[in-house]
């Protein structure tokens, strides 16, 4: 039996959470899985609370630390065999934290995306520390045909043509170039609305966005018109299309699960989403910053159905291939019996980034 110890942040974003979801619910006989987090509304206040308090309690076979709060309660605490996911907006601090960290603690980093884990390897982090686990997609939540209920509990016609922005809305989301994107669109044709989550800590200086513009009825916040929480997965229905945004490193489950959905996808030009959208063949690319490129792409897509139906099929089939949750549960069973099998005095697997991603080729 190998006992994980999944501690987060108490606010963390989708990706984090769903991953930790699966892994405690699907990880299958052999595994227990115990979860815990920091922060406010958490099960520790704060860092140095958790610090102490997981050096008091049972110990597990390895913690699995999701963030950089986690990874500095989890060093802090008494020495068990480490994992750490870092968060997708990885900052030079982070890298320092995890330097000092591996320098007197054997962890082992998991990045969900090659590009990630490069940047990990230019900062000196040892190839043996290093593997890249891309999030998984349980395509038993998706529901790939339009729900007109749903759109109309959102406050959407059933002639709108909705955009959902991947995601929550943070500062790295890039959600503020999808509103103005959108709003030129808006402009020409009333029926262009975006539809955003309505989390993250930019979500409402989005729609003071929208509304300074001057275009009230352009920008839907998703709870805030159904006044419940709704998990980002049961919003694909609503939606015509998937824009993401970013120009920066942002979690990419989103993405593969608007893929898995058959919704057609615009994005920007990114090294990380280059890891899983094709120009052309499973997207419509634009580059970073620059919101009319998007509005041109998201109108082109709009006004040929035959190439939406060829690129939503393409990143269907590109989805199943390399996004199923049966791939992600696997290869994170393997990695924890690694890890449980080194620190029991065995020999340690090695895992090459590249091989392990072959979409990235």
């Amino acid at each position: 039996m190998i006992r994980v110890l999944h501690l987060h942040d108490a606010a963390c974003d989708f990706e984090t959470r769903r991953s930790i979801a699966d892994l405690c619910q699907h990880a299958g006989p052999g595994h227990a899985s115990t979860v815990r987090s920091i922060g406010p509304g958490g099960d520790y206040t704060n860092t140095p609370v958790a610090a102490v308090r997981l050096g008091r309690a049972p110990p597990s076979d390895l913690v699995h630390a999701w963030g950089r709060r986690a990874l500095l309660a989890a060093a802090l605490s008494r020495p068990q065999p480490l994992i750490f996911s870092p968060p997708s907006n990885l900052r030079p601090a982070d890298v320092r934290l995890l330097s000092a960290v591996a320098a007197c603690r054997d962890v082992t980093v998991v990045c969900p995306t090659v590009t990630q884990a490069r940047l990990l390897a230019r900062h000196g982090i040892e190839p043996r520390r290093r593997h890249v686990i891309r999030p998984g997609v349980n395509f038993a939540r998706l529901q790939r045909r339009r729900d007109q209920r749903l759109r109309e509990a959102l406050g959407l016609a059933s002639q709108d043509i909705v955009v959902l922005a991947a995601g929550e809305s943070t500062g790295a989301s890039g959600h503020d170039d999808a509103v103005w994107a959108v709003a030129i669109l808006h402009v020409l044709d009333p029926r262009w609305r975006l539809l955003l989550w309505g989390r993250g800590d930019r979500a409402a200086a989005c729609l003071r966005f929208a509304h300074t513009l001057g275009h009230r009825r352009l920008l839907v916040l998703a709870e805030t018109a159904l006044r419940q929480a709704v998990e980002f997965e049961q919003l694909l229905p609503a939606a015509d299309m998937v824009l993401a945004p970013s120009a920066h490193p942002v979690p990419t489950l989103p993405v593969c699960v608007a893929m898995g959905a058959a919704l057609p996808i615009v994005a920007v030009v990114t090294s990380t989403l280059s890891e899983l959208l094709e120009d052309r063949h499973t997207a419509l690319l634009a580059p970073p910053r620059s919101p009319p490129q998007l509005a041109r792409q998201l109108l082109r897509m709009r006004e040929d159905p035959s190439l939406q139906w060829r690129l939503a099929d393409r990143a269907r089939a590109e989805a199943y291939q390399y996004f199923a949750l049966t791939r992600f549960l696997d290869e994170w069973r393997k990695l924890y019996a690694a890890v449980a099998l080194t620190a029991s005095g065995g020999q340690k697997l090695s895992m090459d980034p590249t091989v392990a991603n072959p979409i990235a080729s």
